[in-house]
């Protein structure tokens, strides 16, 4: 972010409750009694338009929406006037007298006007009530009262012109609708600070209000939201943060020798530091956060860097919703006494700050080069036609001036170009010399490099007994050494053949025999002539992309006769199975639709905490709080493999299970995440700090003798623990095709992006949340759905009382960011839609929320639930959602029709 200085103007007073304004084309500053001066922003150095008419001073102005003509509407206690700048300008080269038409005389003291959509209308604030004045002819539209004190703003809504939201000293907001003379909705008191500030979004239907406190609060404008609070920022703590890290990157100065003391403080010598005089004619003090000054930017990107992206070839026709998620988002400028902070308007993070203490470029003429801006009173912004570019013109707190400001919006590159200049934390990525062009290499989910030679991914397990080889190694003919002189065994031969018992093979059983020669009238014989038009058994569905988000409740289920929580829910890729992971050391699989035919599977000894299927649903993997996690089939009672140690379980028929040396211990901490990883062939399991990715064999083959000694066999191949925490809160894999990545979050509230084909962290992102993330969820699509590249790159993530935030992985970025639901104790899950366009995610106010992902509110609000919305799970074939409380209910709910 870079700011210069254009202009000082010197006013007859200080300017610090007076309301300027600027339109990107004109500037408008009362710089004498009852005088208000009209400068060009285009060449700041000619002699302004002098506006007389008022005998008392000016106290707001305003301009209109329209460029032609440009509208100016000034006020004072004796006239509120509107001007035409271009007619105006027309007789000021004539050398006549300048006239306004004057719509209001002495209506007391004005603290803020503005103009209509439309610059048909005028609000003005006049004490504790809001006048509509006509900007064409002098006629009272409309009094809005009701406030209980001094009215600091009223704005028209952007995007319904009949639409006002005021502010108050009185800590409320109210919304107004003049099309049918009434008050939409009042509030209730918010703060124990006054409102100061207010702005419109005008991308979407929200308004942002600043209060005295520091505060920058955002709310939902839309139908239907119940004008609920979508975020709050405290400026004054972001102000803090940023000057804290600005003063430890200073490089410190060494004052000579220093004397290191290990004795009590009581008994070290009071040593006298020395006096800077600096510091005593300095007089520092702390300036106050007051939030004055709020305005919008809208970031757009020039033709010349649109033709100069390099964009990936799947940010095409067919992208249009990831293109819309990763586009460059709007900016919310907060004006304060003291600087300038920069907000993204998508993620609400800060993205850059101007400390008006630092020095900028002077481009006055015969001042000096640099200078700083002293302490702000009011503010006023405006986008010319360089959206690059925004002016901000600063009215002095103390001082008898005005500032104009040039600011360049801090840059949000195109997809292209921050992928260009994106750097990993780590030298490369891959050790082969297989990463990108440069030394950095780009981190997707679709890696387009192969398997590196020493890969972890490229480990087998082939389980093999000592009779098994043994028999293997006579077949092929290898016969084992013998002692000199001594016969060996000779094979045993018969002149006719000799036909087995049959006891010890499995009779041979015809698998599938096709008819070949149809029966007339067969559906097979039918089909050559005319199609059915139906859909073959097994055949996969195509998800409809179009369809709405499911809010109609189907079906109401309780899956343990008790109230029980239920901590996890999964469905199987088929979307046939619905596997439920509860508290009373069982694990519970439905059949879907409906939720019928349920299944019990027990033998944890603690609560489950995590259920995932493997990509062909045939086994079902859990994890619990008994330091264990088993692999299940369907349809039997006993776990066909249970993974109990760090290592592996080579010896457990031999020591009944248990670990054979101290080297294969049994986990330290309870698993709590399991999933299967790289298209069945990994398990990955999360203890403590660290993960650790297993290679097994499942064998299924079954012994009613010993049907407790299981023959499938586990093998650790890599442990990765991330640094600088003591527990993994999160983990997430894809597992429905090839990829590398791995994301885990920690309590440390930072997540790391482990690359398996190297077994390594690439990339660590430091705060990712106000508190630790309890889930993260991936766009992995589904089977029937095709996405474009880009899209299986974004995840969410989720905390307590922070939301959700979406990421976009090769960008290193929040895109967006959620909020509206509860949240505030328990880890509700959250889970995106297979179509990529909704979010759901389970609330403590006994409901679930649906959003869309390019919006920041809730977009439904699905009730019912007797208590906290545990987790949510969307079904991958049909616009289905699954919801789970902690009281052991399941509610399903599908589209309207």
């Amino acid at each position: 972010m870079a700011a210069w200085l254009e202009l000082t103007i010197p006013t007859a007073a200080s300017p610090s409750h007076t309301q300027l304004s600027c339109n990107g084309t004109y500037l408008a500053v009362p710089h004498g009694k009852g005088e208000v001066g009209v400068w060009s922003l285009q060449d700041l150095g000619f002699r302004p338009l002098d506006l007389v008419a008022h005998k008392k001073t000016v106290t707001a102005t305003s301009f209109g929406f329209h460029s032609q003509p440009t509208l100016l509407c000034t006020a004072a206690e004796d006239y509120i006037i509107v001007w035409n700048i271009e007619a105006a300008r027309h007789m000021y080269e004539q050398g006549q007298q300048i006239r306004g038409q004057i719509i209001g005389q002495v209506l007391g003291y004005v603290q803020h006007v503005s103009f209509s959509p439309d610059d048909d209308l005028i609000a003005a604030c006049i004490g504790t009530e809001i006048l509509i004045l006509d900007s064409q002819v002098e006629r009272l539209h409309s009094t809005l009262e009701g406030h209980d004190s001094t009215v600091t703003s009223a704005e028209f809504c952007p995007h319904h012109k009949r639409t006002i939201v005021s502010i108050s000293e009185d800590r409320t907001f109210k919304i107004w609708d003049l099309e049918n003379s009434s008050l939409v909705y009042q509030s209730t008191i918010i703060s124990a600070f006054p409102f100061l500030s207010l702005s419109h979004d005008p991308t979407k239907e929200s308004f942002a209000v600043g209060t005295s406190d520091g505060q920058v609060r955002i709310y939902d404008l839309s139908d239907g939201s119940g004008f609920r609070q979508l975020h709050q920022v405290d400026i004054g703590k972001t102000i803090s943060k940023w000057k804290t890290a600005k003063e430890d990157n200073r490089p410190r100065e060494e004052n000579g020798p220093v004397t290191v003391s290990s004795r009590p403080t009581w008994q070290k010598p009071q040593a006298q530091e020395p006096v800077n005089q600096d510091d005593l004619t300095s007089g520092e003090s702390e300036a106050s956060t007051a939030v004055i000054g709020l305005h919008y930017c809208q970031k757009v990107r020039s033709r010349k860097d649109v033709a100069q992206q390099t964009a990936p070839n799947f940010l095409g026709q067919d992208s249009s919703l990831v293109d819309n998620l990763l586009d460059v988002a709007p900016v919310l400028i907060v004006g304060t006494t003291n600087a300038l902070v920069f907000i993204n308007a998508h993620t609400f993070e800060t993205t850059s700050l101007l400390d008006f203490e630092d020095y900028i470029p002077s481009m006055v003429k015969d001042g000096p080069s640099q200078c700083n801006i002293p302490l702000a009173g009011s503010f006023a912004f405006a986008q010319g036609a360089d959206k690059q570019q925004v002016w901000c013109v600063v009215g002095s707190l103390f001082q008898k001036s005005v500032d104009v400001l040039r600011l360049t919006v801090p840059s949000h590159e195109g997809l292209g170009q921050r992928l260009e200049s994106l750097s990993l934390s780590s030298q490369s990525v891959l050790d082969d010399g297989a990463s990108g062009e440069g030394g950095s290499a780009e981190i997707s989910v679709l890696s387009s490099t192969p398997l590196s030679e020493s890969s972890p991914l490229r480990s087998e397990l082939v389980p093999r007994s000592k009779e098994t080889s043994s028999r293997k190694q006579k077949q092929r003919g290898h016969l084992t050494t013998k002692p000199k002189g001594q016969v060996g065994d000779q094979p045993l031969t018969f002149k006719s053949k000799v036909k087995s018992s049959g006891y010890t093979q499995a009779p041979r059983m015809k698998m599938f025999a096709p008819s070949t020669r149809p029966t007339k009238g067969s559906p097979t014989s039918r089909a050559g002539t005319k199609s059915t038009g139906g859909e073959r058994p097994g055949a996969r569905r195509e998800f409809p992309m179009d369809s709405g988000p499911p809010i109609s409740l189907q079906k109401k289920l309780e899956a343990a006769e008790r109230p029980t929580p239920i901590n996890s829910i999964a469905l199987s890729d088929d979307g046939s199975l619905l596997a439920c992971g509860l508290a009373n050391k069982s694990a519970l699989v439905l059949k879907m639709p409906g939720l019928t035919k349920p299944h019990s599977i027990t033998g944890h000894n603690a609560a489950v905490t995590s259920v995932n299927w493997s990509k062909e649903g045939r086994w079902l993997l859990t994890a619990s709080d008994d330091k264990t996690a088993s692999v299940w089939t369907t349809g039997q009672s006993e776990p066909i493999l249970t993974i109990s140690s760090t290592n592996h379980n080579f010896a457990g028929d031999k020591d009944d299970g248990k670990p054979s040396s101290k080297e294969n211990r049994a986990f330290p901490h309870p698993v709590r995440h399991a999933q299967f990883y790289y298209m069945d062939k990994f398990v990955l399991l999360s203890c403590g700090s660290a993960i650790s990715m297993f290679k097994f064999h499942l064998d299924q083959t079954k012994d009613d003798i010993k049907r407790y000694q299981t023959k499938s066999r586990y093998k650790l191949v890599k442990t990765l623990t991330m640094e600088k925490t003591q527990q993994i809160t999160a983990l997430s894999a894809v597992n429905g095709f090839y990829s590398y990545i791995v994301l885990c979050a920690g309590s440390n509230r930072s997540m790391e992006v482990f690359d398996m084909n190297v077994a390594r962290s690439v990339r660590t992102i430091p705060d990712v949340h106000s508190r630790p993330v309890h889930a993260i969820c991936q766009n992995k699509g589904s089977p029937s759905v095709s996405h474009p590249s880009s899209a299986y790159d974004l995840f969410l993530t989720a905390a307590l009382t922070d939301g959700i935030k979406l990421w976009d992985l090769r960008t290193n970025r929040c895109v967006r960011r959620y909020e509206g639901h509860l949240n505030r104790a328990y880890p509700c899950g959250l889970t995106m839609s297979p179509c990529a366009r909704f979010i759901a995610t389970g609330a403590e106010d006994k409901s679930a929320y649906i959003y869309d992902v390019r919006e920041s509110g809730p977009l439904h609000k699905l009730t019912g639930h007797t208590d906290v919305v545990s987790d949510v799970a969307f079904h991958p074939l049909t616009p289905q959602l699954v919801t789970s409380s902690v009281d052991g209910k399941l509610h399903s709910y599908v589209e309207t029709r």
